[in-house]
């Protein structure tokens, strides 16, 4: 196994560092600012650049980290299908090797599934706290579960999107951007579709294909009773892809879980109602790692 070591690759105001994984595959990241870890994951198709908005104004109070998942940004797949699974050891890798511990982390979308599902093969001693952006513990819809994706998306609509991306990615992608986000924000701001397009149209299909069929496999609702850390459940009120019964199940289902809805946004409200998005995270960040350093003060006069 390779030894993940990060390094620098330009001392600018960003700091764009590298780091070796075990395979070999080098993931790239963004490292901004001083203070508590934040680390902010992206979502499926999405890259790094996708945070931009909210990014420097998360860093006048956190050491901001911002990688770029496998097969997304400038972070290759590595050889073979990657898979979620792969995508959880990265992130653990990540935390590891760069000796992060109380971390707040941030998944949007994918990036939350990614986000359970590490602390589901890893556990969640390194987190202070977990922030979910718009996503459900399983995308996909049967008879007994309605809370995926809210475009009707079951095993068989799964499948033919697969085919789709694989056929003609920049038209599947075309598709795609307008739904991350409001409505009448993508009518009203038509450069904040085409803007997202941009990026997504740089993804491989087959590497986006494979993440995908992966996330379709993902079932994640068993592990969350478990997973008993602070969370923040942050939400678009007017999303396409998740309604607002997602985010009250996760808050019931979670142990120590608070919702933020966000009313002018669809899927994306980091892009969407950045400031306010921003004061939430830092407002939940500062309560998280209050009561992670107040368990570790306990902890250790009990020892």
């Amino acid at each position: 196994m390779a030894e993940a070591q990060p390094h620098r690759s330009d001392e600018g105001g960003r700091r764009a560092q590298h780091l070796t994984l075990r395979d070999g595959t080098v993931m790239a990241y963004r490292d901004l600012g001083q203070g508590p870890a934040l680390v902010l994951v992206h979502g499926w198709a999405a890259s790094s650049e996708f945070f931009d908005t909210i990014a420097d104004r998360l860093a006048d109070e956190h050491r901001v980290l911002v990688p770029d998942l496998r097969g997304h940004g400038e972070t290759p797949a590595g050889a073979g299908a990657a898979s979620i699974a792969d995508l959880a050891d990265d992130m653990n890798e990540f935390l590891t090797a760069l000796g992060l511990d109380r971390v707040v982390m941030l998944g949007w979308s994918m990036g939350a599934t990614v986000l359970w599902s590490m602390i589901e093969r890893h556990g969640p001693d390194r987190l202070a706290g977990m922030v979910i952006e718009d996503m459900s513990p399983r995308i996909l819809n049967d008879e007994s579960w309605a809370l995926g994706m809210s475009s009707g998306m079951d095993v068989e609509a799964s499948v033919r999107a697969t085919a789709a991306m694989r056929a003609d990615w920049p038209a599947y992608a075309a598709a795609f951007a307008p739904r991350m986000f409001a409505r009448d924000r993508a009518a009203r701001e038509p450069q904040i579709v085409a803007d997202a397009l941009t990026l997504l149209t740089a993804r491989n299909a087959d590497a986006m294909a494979d993440l995908w069929a992966s996330m379709a496999q993902q079932d994640l609702r068993a592990s969350l009773p478990g997973m008993a850390i602070p969370a923040l459940i942050a939400f678009g009120e007017r999303s396409d892809a998740y309604g607002p019964e997602t985010s009250r199940y996760l808050v019931e289902t979670l142990p120590a879980a608070t919702a933020h809805g966000f009313a002018h946004s669809g899927h994306a409200p980091h892009l969407e109602q950045p400031e306010e998005f921003v004061d939430a995270v830092k407002s939940f960040a500062r309560q998280a790692l209050a009561q992670a350093t107040s368990k570790q003060t306990i902890e250790g006069s009990i020892s």
